[in-house]
């Protein structure tokens, strides 16, 4: 090796770890914004929901959250109806597992269990709720044997979904009693001229015995049917189940549209692709180091005086 090569090659590494330092901080930064710090999950397993908290369900009838529990474990989503990004995915991933149990005849809304979604959005109202309730079970319901098989399974399925919105102060009553933690806050759009509120909120599922107590959570936009069937087999026990890994945390961040940019990211994706690009620049050096050793070997090594 001649001493051009070895000049090339320290300063290769000379331009390549400031680079690498970088991507490092960009994905590994420890710090959060005021933002992602207000949003979480506390997982509150063994704790009951306050049966007294006042709800408006699809239907505009006025209900406690009490109401909601009819001898059968309860999957709590909260949501908001208009969110779609995070929201639509989770329900979207819910209405699936859901159609795949329905031609094993396993998890039906209303015989098995019961689903309450509620909206983490105050001005939302139960027209609302109404419609989507109806999206939901137009994608959901089954083409059985027979128009009347099908209607019978719609109505139970439909008794057992419930679609409710609330005041803010409801909405925070059964956030907290969950351990959910999201940012609810209004800001000028771009042009001033009116306020738009923005939802940053993380998502989940939280699965309650049928006296609602909490018996455990899923985390993230994931709705697997065997960890499901295994969830609901426990809360119907009356039985607290394990907490839950939260590495796969999932949120929705709004940007404030005062900055010109008015629709979601997922903050979550920028660090997985701050972390990938780490992972490629480290393997891109080592597979240089490895070859820059191999050819110092086969040119015997050190460097030449002549």
């Amino acid at each position: 090796m001649n001493y051009l090569t070895v000049n090339k090659k320290n300063n290769m590494w000379v331009a390549l770890w400031p680079c690498l330092f970088l991507l490092l901080m960009f994905a590994f930064r420890t710090g959060q914004s005021d933002i992602t710090k207000s949003m979480g999950i506390t997982q509150n397993v063994g704790a009951s929901i306050p049966a007294n908290i006042p709800f408006t369900n699809e239907q505009g009838k006025a209900v406690k959250f009490g109401d909601m529990l009819h001898g059968k474990p309860v999957i709590i989503l909260p949501v908001f109806y208009s969110c779609k990004t995070g929201c639509a995915l989770l329900i979207d991933n819910v209405i699936k597992t859901l159609a795949k149990a329905t031609r094993g005849d396993i998890l039906r809304p209303g015989r098995d269990m019961d689903i309450v979604m509620y909206s983490i959005d105050p001005k939302e109202d139960a027209d609302l709720a109404h419609a989507k309730k109806a999206l939901i079970f137009n994608s959901l319901t089954p083409h059985l044997s027979n128009p009347a098989a099908t209607a019978e399974w719609r109505k139970e399925a439909e008794g057992g979904w419930h679609l409710l919105t609330g005041n803010l102060d409801s909405i925070r009553a059964l956030s907290s009693s969950i351990g959910f933690s999201y940012n609810y806050r209004a800001v000028p759009d771009l042009d001033h001229k009116k306020t738009v509120w923005l939802i940053n909120h993380p998502t989940c599922t939280v699965v309650l015995t049928p006296e609602g107590k909490i018996s455990s959570y899923t985390i993230g936009t994931d709705f697997q049917t065997r960890e499901v069937e295994a969830d609901l087999a426990v809360a119907k026990q009356g039985q607290i189940g394990r907490k839950t890994d939260q590495s796969s945390m999932f949120g929705c961040i709004m940007l404030d549209p005062a900055t010109g940019k008015n629709r979601v990211v997922i903050e979550n994706v920028w660090r997985l692709a701050g972390i990938l690009t780490v992972l490629g620049v480290a393997v891109f050096i080592a597979i240089l180091s490895r070859q820059t050793k191999k050819a110092n070997s086969l040119s015997g090594g050190g460097l030449s005086l002549h």
